[in-house]
């Protein structure tokens, strides 16, 4: 599981590297949701994934200060 993880954080990580090497590839994204949607595809990811991240694989294994749970 944890090698599908990497390799998920590993193309988020391909697709901002395109993104931020492409002079105004931000603004068509943004723009045209058609090459927008291809662009995620051929990565493997979802738009929510190329702008928020990918959470640790449980919350057990976020970092926590207080170290308590956050299950209520």
């Amino acid at each position: 599981m944890k090698g599908r993880l990497r390799d998920l954080r590993g193309r988020v990580k391909a697709a901002r590297a395109a993104i931020s090497g492409t002079p105004g590839a931000e603004e068509v994204l943004r723009r045209d949701w058609v090459k927008a949607a291809r662009f995620y595809a051929s990565f493997g990811i979802t738009e929510t994934q190329f702008r928020q991240g990918v959470p640790a694989s449980g919350p057990e294994d976020s970092d926590h200060e207080s170290g308590e749970s956050q299950t209520a």
